[in-house]
């Protein structure tokens, strides 16, 4: 009954471990307002560069914190998971809590994006709307290729990035290389 228990539970703790592209903010991963190519398209001033870091920087740190909440939450569930005999009380706790943890981290993202909206032009912003499913496919994509090379080399999706951790919400900003 328990291992039932467990093999039914397994599949959804999975599930949770993904990203939801709803909560998801589409934007260019990593610092976007410093590549050449799309500064060039929106036509980014440098004060508006400027003003991104600053935006950037401020938010930095609260990032790293929630990301790290979000992570052992995970760490909590999986070992819940994992354990000999489930409780499902815990179990529940343990998955709202993590919920909470990623609703905060993703609230996080879209506030940075509001404020960094807020230093673009609405041309620039609409630009920005106008590629974002070209963003989309392009972070799907580069991740595709890293799932392919770390199972390629034996090491699992998560090869090539030490110390990876399931992620909520996509790569942190900066994670991904500049676009082609």
């Amino acid at each position: 009954m328990r291992k039932t228990l467990l093999l039914a539970a397994l599949p959804a703790a999975l599930l949770l471990a993904l990203p939801s592209n709803a909560q998801m903010v589409e934007m260019p991963a990593g610092k976007w307002w410093k590549r050449p190519k799309v500064v060039e398209a929106l036509q980014i001033t440098a004060e508006q560069q400027q003003r991104l870091d600053e935006v950037f920087a401020k938010n930095r740190r609260a990032f790293v914190d929630l990301k790290a909440d979000v992570d052992r939450r995970t760490i909590d569930l999986e070992e819940l998971l994992s354990a000999r005999e489930v409780d499902p009380k815990k179990v529940a706790a343990a998955s709202e809590s993590l919920e909470q943890a990623r609703g905060r981290l993703g609230k996080a993202r879209t506030m940075m994006v509001v404020e960094m909206r807020g230093v673009l032009t609405e041309a620039q912003w609409k630009q920005i709307l106008d590629r974002r499913d070209q963003w989309r496919a392009e972070r799907e994509t580069e991740m595709r290729k890293r799932f392919r090379a770390g199972r390629m080399l034996g090491g699992g999706p998560q090869a090539g990035r030490p110390g990876a951790a399931p992620e909520a919400g996509g790569p942190p900003p900066g994670d991904l290389p500049d676009e082609p």
